[in-house]
């Protein structure tokens, strides 16, 4: 909260003048009576207190609020010393007075600004010693919060109340040894009012099904652990399905168990229903175990010579395995680097359904013996497949049985900076102890991109949010490509799906903007939450996770989220914003928290940033602009590496992959199960 080196105010001027006054300079209310409502259902809002509706976060509106500098300059004083300390005294409420987050917790009213201080009193007017010669009390809590704070150096008084939808902030400053003087800010509701359609577009899940550990291609039996998100904190009791047969009721947290599945295995489908007190059902959520689908991949698997009008052609005969929810959109034909047909009508075999193969044919003119054949697939999700062969000696015998293997790959120099400009040559592949080589190696702008983006949205991050939202707008505005999507989460003391995956950039845009920072911090569940998110989604994936400090309120265990993201694989960038002030027990859990978040990076190839927020107003906004950057470098650096491996279809590629070219390093070789 402001120091009370920063000003004081007086209670007197209240009522009628302002009323008048306010009535004539704000525009036309909006929604206020929503934003009321949902303050008065968050934890700490006390609906008996009469200053109830001041509570929650505010922004200042520039247009209405007096600039303490401006005020300064424009009272004429004739001392050149005065005017120098006066303006200090000036600067530093307008960097405190930006943002205003004023709470209740248990008989205290606690004020953040948006400095990161935070000034909690006793509301009933007991005074109270803050250290270093501060003294602070309420001097009114009814339908307007009166605040004195008494320093050795000056006295300020800050009277907060409501004038319709606005808040509105009387400050008097008695700084000792120059002239008093007032300054009037005008706060409003950092973003739309949270009406129903303004944040999620469906209500929240109750509980989600954290798919099982198992090998890459694996297939489970036996006895399995199983492990559940849960997301509304009224869950008393979880009961299991197993191919709609109950076989487990669990009434303790985590709510996990153990189930035994069939054995040899098979598809099987596993559900789990919530309720609260009284059996009240709140949720469900359902999986499906083995669920065998094919990869991706193309083959010519025959070319034979044809005379058609007495010319010589040949006809080829391609085979494309499509996976479950794949849509195939159109197949290539190449004689060398000529398009001779493109096939974009396939009949009901394109669209998305059940794992299938089916056989496209084309006919090509009679080429030179040298010419190859190229046949190129792409999905309606961008994927791309391809195989090649020469005329010469081409009759196509049998089909081998292989399996396409690719992994994302970062690689960077001696300096840690990611590198471009690579080939398939500068890669080492071994498999069982043998060499395997790369066929292919694709860029960033090749292979489409998910991107999540989790967003720490707590009261504590009041005071970066204006400029952070900002600058989170134009990361998802340069890093996603045509052919990229992204997914919006928040969370606080829970965590809300804001926006599912979308290519649209706008849309995206528009929920960001609709996000309030109020509550608490439940990071563990965040990141649980947002890695659930990708299931299956094929392309280059990435998880950008925003917060500012050590978790608060999460349900599941630490180790469920550090597991699972480094048993999915995808690389995860964690900003740590510290604006935190910290005792030494808090200081400790978020250096423990930080060594957490620092080793699930590492594994996963992404990375920890950690930046110190304390201070003036200007130490953030570049660093963490830098730190996009630095992302949004990392993510046009990645790599899509394919080679063919013997191992059945199903079974574990764990390759060795090293990088031949002197002076760099392969920073993160992840697989891409969605797309194998």
């Amino acid at each position: 909260m402001t120091s009370p080196d920063r000003g004081w105010v007086e209670p007197a001027r209240f009522a009628a003048i302002a009323t008048l006054a306010l009535a004539t300079l704000l525009p036309e209310p909006g929604a206020g009576q929503v934003w009321s409502d949902r303050l008065l259902g968050i934890p700490g809002v006390r609906e008996d207190l009469p200053f109830s509706l001041l509570l929650g976060p505010w922004v200042r509106n520039d247009s209405y609020s007096e600039h303490p500098v401006r005020k300064i300059d424009a009272l004429g004083l004739d001392s050149e010393d005065d005017l120098s300390r006066m303006r200090l005294v000036a600067q530093a409420i307008a960097e405190s007075n930006a943002t205003l987050m004023i709470r209740i917790l248990e008989n205290d009213v606690v004020l953040l600004d948006s400095r990161g201080s935070t000034l909690t009193l006793p509301y009933n007017g007991r005074q109270r010693r803050l250290g270093g010669g501060f003294r602070g009390r309420v001097l009114e809590a009814a339908d307007a919060l009166t605040i004195e704070m008494v320093a050795p150096d000056g006295r300020q008084v800050d009277t907060f109340f409501r004038e319709r939808e606005w808040l509105v902030r009387w400050t008097d400053i008695e700084p000792r040894g120059l002239p008093p003087f007032q300054i009037d800010t005008v706060y409003e509701r950092p973003g739309p009012p949270p009406d129903a359609d303004s944040v999620v577009t469906e209500p929240p899940p109750a509980i989600r099904i954290v798919p099982p550990e198992r090998g890459y291609g694996e297939l489970l039996s036996g006895r399995v652990e199983i492990q559940t998100l849960i997301i509304d904190p009224r869950i008393v009791e979880v009961e299991f399905f197993l191919d709609d047969e109950r076989v487990r009721r669990v009434r303790k947290r985590p709510f996990g168990t153990r189930i035994r599945l069939a054995d040899p295995p098979r598809q099987q489908r596993l559900e789990v229903l919530a309720y609260g007190e009284n059996q009240v059902y709140l949720g469900g959520d359902e999986y499906l175990l083995n669920v065998v689908d094919r990869p991706f991949t193309v083959r010519i698997a025959a070319m034979d010579s044809l005379q058609v009008d007495e010319a010589a052609a040949i006809r080829v005969t391609t085979s494309l395995s499509l996976p479950r929810a794949a849509t195939l959109e159109q197949v290539e034909f190449y004689r060398s680097d000529l398009l001779v047909e493109a096939v974009r009508n396939f009949g009901g075999q394109a669209a998305a359904g059940a794992p299938r193969t089916i056989q496209v044919d084309a006919l090509i003119d009679g080429g030179l013996p040298d010419d190859f054949i190229r046949v190129v697939a792409k999905l309606a999700d961008g994927r791309e497949r391809e195989d090649a062969q020469l005329l010469q000696g081409s009759e196509y015998q049998s089909e081998i049985d292989i399996q396409l293997a690719q992994f994302q790959v970062l690689v960077t120099d001696r300096d840690g900076n990611p590198v471009s400009g690579l080939s398939p040559e500068d890669f080492e592949i071994r498999e069982d102890g043998r060499s395997r080589p790369a066929v292919a190696l694709r860029t960033a702008y090749d292979v489409p991109l998910v991107l999540g983006l989790a967003i720490d949205s707590s009261d504590s991050m009041l005071p970066t949010w204006s400029r952070l939202k900002y600058i989170a707008r134009n990361f998802l505005a340069t890093a996603l490509t045509p052919g990229d999507r992204a997914f919006l989460v928040d969370f606080d003391d829970t965590v809300r799906l804001v926006q599912p995956l979308t290519s649209d950039r706008p849309l995206l845009s528009k929920r960001l903007d609709r996000l309030i920072p109020m509550g608490g911090t439940a990071l563990n569940d965040g990141l649980l939450f947002s890695l659930l998110q990708y299931r299956s989604e094929p392309g280059r994936r990435a998880l950008v996770v925003i917060t500012d400090g050590a978790d608060q309120h999460s349900r599941s265990r630490p180790e469920q989220s550090s597991d699972f993201a480094e048993r999915l694989g995808l690389p995860i960038y964690f900003i740590e914003l510290d604006n935190s002030r910290a005792g030494t027990s808090d200081a400790a859990a978020r250096r423990r928290n930080r060594e957490r978040l620092r080793r699930i990076a590492e594994e996963t190839g992404g990375r920890l940033f950690h930046l110190e927020l304390h201070g003036g107003t200007r130490w953030w906004a570049e660093p963490i602009e830098q730190v996009f950057e630095q992302i949004e470098e990392d993510l046009r650096h990645q790599h899509v590496l394919t080679y063919y491996t013997d191992q059945p279809h199903g079974a574990p590629v764990e390759p060795e992959i090293r990088v031949t070219r002197r002076g760099l390093k392969r920073r993160s070789a992840v697989p891409l199960p969605g797309i194998e």
